[in-house]
């Protein structure tokens, strides 16, 4: 993607790097991870249905039970290292399923055809699981320093966390970053999610902190991709 930077990254679905039109098996198949993993949450959906951020982790839900809780990583921690790979496959509500499913049409399975499925599963997951120990420990720490403000122990003890909104717009913030102006798609990002809490309201304080720490480290990421292809490209000039 260093070699020919575009003004926006997004490609139709249907579409290579170049815009050229694919074959429909050539479409399916640049494009596994995006695929399967909307056939996952749409079959997981189907069965079971949406989630509550609120649910108590011991009413016997299968979701709640697999979401994520974050004072279980103090009070139990492997049942909060599974739950940050198990809690990307949930939703809980139909906006939040719309959500990722735009996304995934339209950021997702691009970042397959511009970095490839490699980095955009690392890019999906890394970020997810990052945020996630990010957002925990910085609840504990604000709860810790300001026991009176109920807001961070809500955020503890009383809400879950599910979905790949999160990972997903670590993959965005990959994107974004590799753009000829980088700083207009982060403007761009930093609008959306501003509609989001303040205008719509389609999502608590919590995940819009959660969303831009994603955004953020995805860019980063998607610079540092950017800046060893950028090296790579001149070491092969001068060979």
């Amino acid at each position: 993607m260093s070699a020919d930077r575009p003004v926006w990254p997004m490609i139709w679905p249907w579409n290579d790097g170049q815009g050229a039109r694919m074959q429909w098996r050539e479409a399916l198949n640049s494009r596994r991870f995006s695929l399967s993993y909307l056939s996952v949450i749409a079959l997981l959906y189907a069965w079971l249905g949406f989630g509550t951020s609120d649910c108590s982790p011991t009413s016997g839900d299968i979701i709640c039970n697999l979401a994520l809780w974050p004072y279980n990583i103090v009070e139990a921690p492997h049942i909060y290292v599974g739950t940050l790979f198990t809690s990307i496959w949930f939703h809980n509500n139909p906006d939040h399923i719309l959500l990722v499913i735009v996304v995934i049409v339209v950021f997702l399975q691009t970042a397959e055809v511009r970095i490839g499925t490699k980095r955009a599963m690392i890019a999906m997951f890394s970020v997810q699981v990052s945020v996630a120990l990010i957002m925990t420990l910085y609840l504990y720490a604000g709860d810790y320093f300001n026991p009176e403000d109920g807001w961070y122990t809500r955020g503890i003890h009383s809400r879950n966390y599910m979905g790949g909104s999160v990972g997903l717009f670590g993959v965005v913030g990959v994107l974004f970053s590799q753009i000829k102006r980088p700083i207009a798609g982060a403007l761009f990002y930093s609008g959306f999610e501003f509609w989001n809490a303040h205008i719509y309201h389609g999502a608590s304080i919590y995940v819009v902190l959660g969303h831009a720490t994603a955004f953020t480290l995805g860019f980063m990421l998607g610079l540092y991709w950017l800046r060893l292809e950028t090296k790579q490209f001149e070491a092969d000039g001068l060979n």
